[in-house]
C-alpha cells in the first residue's frame, strides 16, 4: 500500500496513498528517524483487486524506543471497510462506533500479527461510479492496523479535531493513554476495479556509496569525528536503491496534451533506527521523463558508535510498494 500512517494521538495525517499504511500519529522530526512505535509502510499482493478475490496486506513496524516498558504489539481490525462514503477512510470510523462501546477493550477482538488477509465483496463495486477524469469504475477496501504497546480501547472522539479524529486508543495496564510516539493507528487501501491491475514494484537492491549492499551482513561506516558545534554531521555518505525500469509500468491515467500515456512514478522512502538522513523521500522516476538523475541520498552519522537499522521503501504512484532493510554498525 503505499503505506499511510493516519496517526496516532494527536491529529496529523500523512497522505501516503492506495496500498501504503496511511497512519495518524505523532509529527515525527525527522519522519525518517526511527525512535519510537512506529509503522513504517505497509503492502498488499493486489494493490488492485477485483471483486471476490482474497488479498494479503503486511505491515512494517518497529519500536525505536531504547527501554520498553512492554512490548510493541501490531493488531488489525479483522474486516476491512469497504465502500464508504466518498471514498474516505475516516468515513469508516462510525461503523467502528457502532460495533464497539467507548471504554471497551479491543484487543479480544482484533488480530495480533503483521499480516492479514480478506476477501475483497463480490458486489464491493454494486454502487461504484465512474469518477471524474477515470475511465473505470472503482472502491477502495481500507483494512485498519494498531501498533501499541499495551491495549487497545474505542475511545470518544474529540469533536474539535474534525471528522478524521481517531476512534481508539493505547492504553498502558493502568488504563492510562499512551503518549504519541507509542502509538500508531494506520489503514492500508486497496482499489477495486473490475478490470484493471496495478503490479507491486521489485526492489532489487540496496546500494552504499555506490557499491551493492549485502542484506545479511549490512553496513559499516565510521561515525561523526568532526569537531563542531550543533547536532549535525557534516560528513555524508550515500545511499541507493536499484530497480529494474519495467517497474514503471504503463499508467492509464497519466495521458500528455497529445494523447501520449506515460508511465508510473516511482519513489523511495528511506528510515533509519541510527544517524539521519538529509531528506525522507526521493523520486527515482518520472512516468513521463524517466529516472531522474540524483537518486542517491546523503546520510549523516552519529557522533557515536550505534548499531541499528535502515529501511529503503519503494513506492509506485499507484499503491505498489515493496521494501528492503539493513543492519548498519556505526564504529
Amino acid at each position: 500500500m503505499k503505506a499511510h500512517n493516519i496517526a496516532s494521538a494527536s491529529a496529523s495525517v500523512l497522505a501516503l496513498a492506495f496500498a501504503l499504511v496511511a497512519g495518524c500519529g505523532s509529527d515525527f522530526a525527522p519522519k525518517n528517524a526511527v525512535t519510537g512505535v512506529r509503522i513504517l509502510a505497509a503492502r498488499a499482493d493486489q494493490p488492485y483487486a477485483r471483486p471476490g478475490e482474497t488479498v494479503r496486506v503486511e505491515v512494517l513496524a518497529h519500536d525505536g524506543r531504547t527501554a520498553p516498558a512492554e512490548p510493541m504489539r501490531v493488531f488489525w481490525f479483522p474486516a476491512p471497510c469497504v465502500s464508504p462514503p466518498g471514498d474516505l477512510y475516516f468515513a469508516c470510523f462510525p461503523a467502528f462506533e457502532a460495533l464497539f462501546p467507548v471504554g471497551v477493550d479491543l484487543t479480544p477482538s482484533l488480530v495480533e500479527s503483521r499480516e492479514l488477509t480478506f476477501t475483497i465483496p463480490p458486489d464491493a463495486l454494486a454502487n461504484a461510479v465512474v469518477h471524474p477524469g477515470q475511465r473505470e469504475r472503482y472502491t477502495s477496501a481500507f483494512a485498519f492496523m494498531v501498533a501499541c504497546p499495551g491495549h487497545v480501547e474505542r475511545i470518544a472522539r474529540r469533536g474539535d479535531l474534525g471528522p478524521n479524529a481517531i476512534p481508539v486508543a493505547c492504553m498502558n495496564a493502568r488504563g492510562e493513554p499512551l503518549p504519541a510516539d507509542q502509538f500508531v493507528f494506520g489503514y492500508t487501501q486497496v482499489y477495486v476495479f473490475d478490470e484493471r491491475r496495478n503490479a507491486i514494484p521489485k526492489l532489487e537492491g540496496i546500494t552504499f556509496e555506490g557499491k551493492p549492499v549485502d542484506l545479511a551482513t549490512g553496513i559499516v561506516t565510521e561515525r561523526c569525528r568532526e569537531e563542531e558545534t550543533g547536532d549535525t554531521c557534516k560528513k555524508k555518505v550515500k545511499f541507493d536503491v536499484t530497480f529494474p525500469e519495467d517497474a514503471a509500468e504503463v499508467d492509464p491515467d497519466n495521458v500528455d496534451a497529445e494523447g501520449k500515456v506515460g508511465r508510473e512514478a516511482i519513489y523511495v522512502d528511506w528510515f533509519t533506527s541510527v544517524g539521519k538522513f538529509q531528506t525522507n523521500r526521493k523520486i527515482l522516476f518520472d512516468g513521463n521523463l524517466g529516472r531522474t538523475p540524483k537518486p542517491a541520498i546523503d546520510f549523516n552519522a552519529p557522533f557515536g558508535p550505534a548499531k541499528g537499522t535502515v529501511w529503503a521503501v519503494l513506492h509506485d504512484n499507484r499503491g505498489g510498494t515493496s521494501w528492503l532493510e539493513v543492519p548498519i554498525e556505526i564504529k
